[in-house]
C-alpha cells in the first residue's frame, strides 16, 4: 500500500499524481517554470543513484548560483513564489503582523517576569563567563537549573540594547513570531502536491493563525522562560525533516539533528521528545531505500547527540574555577540532565532538590490532566480537533504512495502531539501548565491539515462531510466548556461560538452543490467555522496581552493574574517543602503554594502580586525604603524544610543595599543569602556578585560550611544575611550548620535593619 508505484524506466511517479480520495489522475509532466517549483526523487536522471539506495540525494535546482541567489530568496520571502495566487503572501504577512501585535504590545508590562531567569540575564549582560554558564550572579557562584541557550539570546539582546524588561523579553517574542511563520512553511510544503498552491497555503495559514492565538503560546512568548525558544527549535526540526522527506537530501536531516540538539540546550530532555515523530516520518516517507533511510537517520542522530552534549561537555572540561550547576546533587551538568531535568520529571524522583508532586500546579497525573481546571484553558481548545484530524487525514490518504507528503506531515504532527500528551498526562514530577506550549504547534498544524483535507473531500464524500461537521461541532463544544470555567469572562462568547458552529455546519451544504450561490454559501460557512474554532482561544490570548504575566507559573487568559504563582525556575520542587520527616505543606491541585503569594518585587519592572495588582519601579534603582526581595513570605518555595531559622529570606531595602555597597571593600561578593527569592532582586538591581546559598530554593548543597569559611578567609565575602522569620532557609542539618557558623563567626550589623532577617559581618577569626 505504501510503496511508490513505478512509471517508465523504473522511476517513481511523483506523489502529485494521487489526488484526494485515492483516485489517480493523469497529467503530462512539464518542466518547472521557476526555480521554486518542488522536485521529487525520480524526477531527473540524477536521482537514479538515490532510488537505488545510494547516498547521493537529488539535485535541488533551487540552490541557484551567482550573486542573484540571495536577492531572489529575499524577494520570494517578501513577495512569495512566482505563480502563487496573489492573496497568499499578504495573508501570511497579516497573520505575522497579528502575532507580532500579540507578542510585542505592552511587552515591558511584564517587568522582570521570572526574576530567577532575569537575574541570570542581568549577570550575562555583565560577565561573559556568567553568560556562558547561565550563572545566577555575575560572580558565577551557581547557575540556574536549566541549560543556558535562552539566557545566551536574552543576554546578547541586553548587551546590545541595555538591560531592561523589553530588551530581555524581545528575543522571546521574536522566537514565537518566527515559530508561527515556520509552521506555515512546514504545513504548506506537506500539502502542496495534494492540494496545490492555494489549498496548501490555506492550510499553512490556518495552522499559523491557530498557533498564534493558542493562549499558552502567547503567554509563554511574553515571559523569560526558555520555552519560547524551545518551541521555535522544535518547529524548525519539523520543517527540516519535511524538507528531507521532500527531496531525500541528507543535509536536511543533519539540520534537524542540529535543531533538536539546540532544543536540548534550551530545556534538556524535553527537547528530545519530538525525536520519535521525526524519525518515524522519515522512515515512513523518505524517498531513498530503507537501508539508506536508516543510515541517514543514524547520521542525524549522531549530530543531535553531539550538539546536545556540547555544553555539558564544555562545563565538565572547563579548566578553571566554575560555578556549581544549580539543581544538581553534585554540581555536574550530567546529574542535572539525568535527575531534576530528566527522568525525575516523569517518575517524581527529582533528586536532592525535592521529590515530585505534579498536582501542585498542573493537577493530578492522569489521562484527563490536559483538560483539567489548571491546564485545559491553556492548551486543550483544539485537542479534540487535532485527534479527529489525525484519524481523518490518515483515512483520506490511505491509498497514497509511501512517499506522500500529505500523510507524512500529519504523521509527524500527530506523533508529536501524542508523545507530548502521553508524557505530560502521566508525569508524576514537577509539571506546570505552560509546559504544554511545546505541543501547541503540533496541535495547530494537525487541526489545520485535517480541516482542509476534510473540506476538500466533503465536496464528493458524504462521510467526509459528516466528519467535517463533527469536527466543528466538537471543537465548539470544547470551547464553550472551557469558557464556562471563567463564567464572568466574555459570557457572550458561550452563545456566539455554538451559533457560529451551527451556521458553519448548515452552510457547508454548499460544498455539495454547484453554482455561484452555493460557492458563496460554502465560503461563508468556512468563515463561520473558523470563527467558531478560533474565537475561544483567541479571547484568552488577547486577555493575556493587557495584564502582567507571572513568569514563574505562566497562565494565559483571565486566570493569568489571579493564579500566577510564585518565584521559581519553572517547577515547584517536591510539590511543597521537604523537611527531615518528608514532604510537607503540599497545596491542593492548582493552588498556589503558600496561598498565592507574589513574585519578587523587583525595582525595574512590574511584578504580579497575588491579587493581580502590579508593583512597578525604576529599572536602575529603587526609591528610598523600597525592598528588594525574591519572594513574599507567603510564597516562599524552599525545597528544604521551613522549620527554624534560615540563611536569607529577609526583605532587603535600598538603604541596606547602599550600606552593603559602601562597605563591601575588596570583597568579591556583595552578600550571601539563601535562595534566589532573596538574592535575585539584589542581582537585578545592582549587577553585583551575590552568593545564593543553596541555589533557587536553598536546597542545593552549595556552599558547604568549609567553602563558606574559605570564601571569608580569602576576603571574597564579608556579609551574610540570616533569616529570622522561619522562612527562606533550606532547613535540615546543612542549614543549621551554616547558620551556626555565621552566628559564631559574625557580628550582627546594627546600622541598618532587614525585615525578617539579620545581617551579619563575618570574619575567619
Amino acid at each position: 500500500m505504501f510503496e511508490t508505484s513505478l512509471g517508465r524506466r523504473g522511476r517513481p511517479r511523483p506523489a502529485r499524481d494521487m489526488p484526494l480520495g485515492g483516485q489517480r489522475r493523469f497529467a503530462v509532466a512539464a518542466p518547472p517554470a521557476t526555480t521554486d517549483a518542488p522536485h521529487h526523487a525520480g524526477d531527473r536522471p540524477d536521482d537514479r543513484a538515490d532510488a537505488r539506495g545510494g547516498d547521493r540525494g537529488p539535485v535541488d535546482d533551487r540552490r541557484g548560483t551567482g550573486d542573484g541567489t540571495g536577492r531572489r530568496r529575499l524577494t520570494t520571502l517578501v513577495r512569495g513564489r512566482e505563480g502563487d495566487p496573489a492573496w497568499i503572501r499578504p495573508a501570511l504577512w497579516g497573520v505575522l503582523v497579528a502575532s507580532a501585535f500579540l507578542m510585542l504590545w505592552n511587552l515591558s508590562g511584564n517587568g522582570m517576569s521570572n526574576t530567577y531567569y532575569a537575574a541570570a540575564v542581568r549577570s550575562a549582560s555583565v560577565s561573559w563567563k556568567a553568560w556562558f554558564f547561565g550563572s545566577l550572579d555575575p560572580g558565577s557562584f551557581i547557575t540556574v537549573d536549566k541549560p543556558p541557550l535562552s539566557i545566551w539570546l536574552m543576554g546578547l539582546s541586553t548587551r546590545i540594547l541595555g538591560f531592561g524588561s523589553f530588551s530581555m523579553l524581545l528575543p522571546q517574542a521574536l522566537c514565537t513570531i518566527a515559530s508561527v511563520g515556520l509552521l506555515h512553511a512546514t504545513v504548506r510544503r506537506g500539502l502542496e502536491d495534494r492540494l496545490g498552491a492555494s489549498g496548501a497555503a490555506a492550510a499553512g495559514l490556518l495552522a499559523a493563525a491557530l498557533l498564534a492565538v493558542t493562549p499558552i503560546t502567547v503567554a509563554i512568548g511574553r515571559v523569560n522562560n526558555p520555552d519560547a525558544l524551545l518551541i521555535l527549535l522544535l518547529v524548525a526540526s519539523a520543517w527540516a525533516t519535511m524538507r528531507a522527506v521532500e527531496d531525500g537530501r541528507l543535509k536536511w536531516l543533519v539540520w534537524a539533528g542540529v535543531f533538536v540538539g539546540l532544543a536540548f540546550t534550551a530545556k534538556m530532555l524535553q527537547g528530545w521528545m519530538i525525536v520519535p515523530a521525526l524519525g518515524a516520518v522519515y522512515l515512513l516517507a523518505g524517498p531513498p531505500r530503507l537501508l539508506t533511510r536508516i543510515r541517514r537517520l543514524s547520521v542525524a542522530g549522531v549530530v543531535m547527540v553531539a550538539v546536545s552534549a556540547a555544553w555539558p561537555t564544555a562545563v565538565s572540561l572547563w579548566p578553571g574555577a566554575k560555578p556549581y550547576v544549580g539543581g544538581s546533587e553534585d554540581g555536574s551538568a550530567w546529574n542535572l540532565i539525568l535527575g531534576y531535568n530528566g527522568l525525575g520529571r516523569i517518575t517524581g524522583d527529582e533528586g536532592g532538590t525535592g521529590g515530585g508532586n505534579g498536582a501542585s500546579f498542573g493537577g493530578l497525573a492522569g489521562l484527563g490532566r490536559l483538560f483539567n481546571e489548571q491546564v485545559g484553558a491553556q492548551i486543550a481548545w483544539l485537542l479534540p480537533l487535532a485527534a479527529l484530524s489525525l484519524v481523518a487525514a490518515l483515512w483520506l490518504t490511505r491509498h497514497a504512495p509511501r512517499t506522500d507528503r500529505a500523510r507524512a506531515v500529519i504523521v509527524l504532527l500527530g506523533i508529536w502531539t501524542l508523545v507530548h500528551a502521553l508524557v505530560f498526562s502521566t508525569a508524576e514530577g514537577t509539571f506546570h501548565p505552560y509546559y504544554t506550549s511545546a505541543m501547541a504547534p503540533a496541535i495547530a498544524g494537525s487541526s489545520a491539515v485535517g480541516l482542509v483535507l476534510l473540506w476538500r473531500a466533503a465536496r464528493t464524500s458524504l462521510v467526509a462531510h459528516v466528519g467535517l461537521a463533527a469536527a466543528v461541532a466538537v471543537t465548539a463544544w470544547t470551547s464553550v466548556e472551557l469558557l464556562g470555567r471563567a463564567s464572568d469572562f466574555q459570557p457572550w462568547l458561550r452563545i456566539a461560538v455554538p451559533v457560529l458552529a451551527g451556521l458553519a455546519v448548515l452552510g457547508s451544504v454548499g460544498l455539495r452543490r454547484s453554482g455561484a450561490t452555493m460557492r458563496r454559501l460554502a465560503t461563508a460557512a468556512a468563515a463561520a467555522g473558523i470563527l467558531a474554532i478560533g474565537a475561544g482561544p483567541a479571547s484568552y490570548a488577547v486577555a493575556s496581552v493587557d495584564r502582567s504575566l507571572n513568569g514563574n507559573n505562566v497562565l494565559a487568559g483571565p486566570a493569568s493574574a489571579a493564579q500566577g504563582g510564585m518565584g521559581g525556575p519553572g517547577g515547584m520542587r517536591g510539590g511543597g517543602t521537604r523537611g527531615p520527616g518528608g514532604r510537607t505543606g503540599t497545596p491542593p491541585a492548582g493552588a498556589v503554594p503558600g496561598g498565592g503569594g507574589a513574585p519578587p518585587a523587583v525595582p525595574g519592572g512590574s511584578s504580579t502580586t497575588g491579587d493581580g495588582a502590579t508593583a512597578t519601579g525604576d529599572a536602575t534603582g529603587a526609591a528610598s525604603g523600597a525592598t528588594v526581595t525574591g519572594s513574599s513570605s507567603s510564597s516562599s518555595r524552599s525545597a528544604g524544610g521551613t522549620g527554624g531559622g534560615g540563611m536569607g529570606g529577609g526583605s532587603i531595602s535600598s538603604a541596606v543595599l547602599a550600606y552593603l555597597q559602601a562597605n563591601q571593600g575588596a570583597a568579591k561578593y556583595l552578600l550571601a543569602a539563601s535562595g534566589s527569592q532573596t538574592t535575585a532582586g539584589v542581582i537585578i538591581q545592582t549587577g553585583e556578585p551575590v552568593v545564593t546559598i543553596g541555589g533557587f530554593g536553598g536546597s542545593d548543597p552549595a556552599p558547604t560550611v568549609a567553602q563558606l569559611a574559605q570564601m571569608v578567609r580569602d576576603g571574597e565575602l564579608r556579609y551574610v544575611l540570616v533569616s529570622t522569620n522561619g522562612r527562606g532557609g533550606p532547613g535540615g542539618s546543612s542549614s543549621s550548620a551554616l547558620n551556626a557558623w555565621v552566628t559564631a563567626h559574625g557580628t550582627a550589623v546594627t546600622a541598618v535593619t532587614v525585615d525578617g532577617g539579620t545581617l551579619y559581618e563575618v570574619s575567619a577569626s
